[in-house]
Order: C-alpha cells, then structure tokens, then sequence
C-alpha cells in the first residue's frame, strides 16, 4: 500500500466577514496533496484567533465553546480517518469530508454493486440467460476491477463519484 500523507488546520477566513465582523471558521483536510474545507458553523472576531495555535486564546466563555467545537471537529475528523483505514479503504479528504456531512450514509460501491447484480444474473442460468452470457457478466466484471486498479489505484470506487 502506499504512503499516504494526511493533515487538518483550523483557520480563520477572513475574506468572509460577516456584517457583525465575525470570520467564519473552517478546517482544512488534506490527504496526499489533495485538500478540501468544511466549515465548522462557528465564527469568531478575527482579532481574537490564533493561526499558529489554531484555536482563540481568549478566555470567556464564547472563546472557550469555539475551542471546544475546533476540538470536536478535530476528534470526528481523526475518527473518520482511522475508521476508513480500519475498513481497508484509502482515505482521501473528499471521502473524509462526506463522512462527516452524512454519518449515518454508508456509501455504495460500483464494483460491489456490480458484483452482486452478476450473482443475480448467474442464478437465472437455465431459467433467462445461458451460461455464455452470464460469463460475459463475470468478465466484465474482471476486466473493470482490473481497469480500476490500473487506472485509480483503488479496490473499488464510490458510486456517488461516478459520472
């Protein structure tokens, strides 16, 4: 399996500020070059962050829930990544992200998919179809798990990602 590089920063975006002059805050996942932002639905004065810790320094009792929500973000995202990873799957940001966004979703995937709808097809041999043609289910089937390995350098892939 290759190496995979993964990091998470928390920051303030100040191009954002709102009419109250508070700056949205988000986090940023990065796996192996690619990154994607969630927003944390939490916002903070931009005076009152702190890029290099990210997290505010101040100690009232709105700075300390802002803190408490950059935690818990961090927590789910790391939990995230260590349950991909436990599942044998590659974690990207992209799939971290929608992990976070729809926890109780689970995904579906193409060649799994596909897979059992060649089982179905198998039990109609004799009864639909013939043996030939449920071969030719199974070899396609092959023949696209190998393209997928060869081409995304992955087991399987999202349903929802293919267009």
């Amino acid at each position: 399996m290759r190496r995979t590089t993964f990091s998470v920063v928390f920051f303030c975006k100040k191009s954002r500020i709102s009419k109250k002059g508070k700056a949205p805050i988000y986090a940023r996942i990065t796996t192996s070059g690619l990154s994607t932002e969630i927003y944390t639905r939490c916002q903070i004065e931009p005076e009152r962050w702190n890029q290099r810790l990210e997290r505010s320094l101040h100690r009232d009792k709105v700075a300390l829930q802002i803190n408490g929500i950059v935690d818990s973000y961090r927590a789910n995202i790391l939990a995230a990544y260590d349950a991909l990873i436990r599942e044998g799957r590659i974690p990207d940001c992209f799939t971290i992200k929608e992990r976070l966004e729809n926890p109780g979703s689970s995904t579906r995937l193409f060649l799994a998919e596909f897979a059992k709808y060649c089982e179905k097809r198998q039990q109609e041999v004799g009864s639909r179809i013939t043996q030939v043609t449920a071969n030719k289910y199974h070899r396609l089937l092959r023949y696209m798990t190998e393209y997928t390995q060869a081409q995304y350098q992955k087991e399987d892939l999202p349903l929802d990602r293919i267009s």
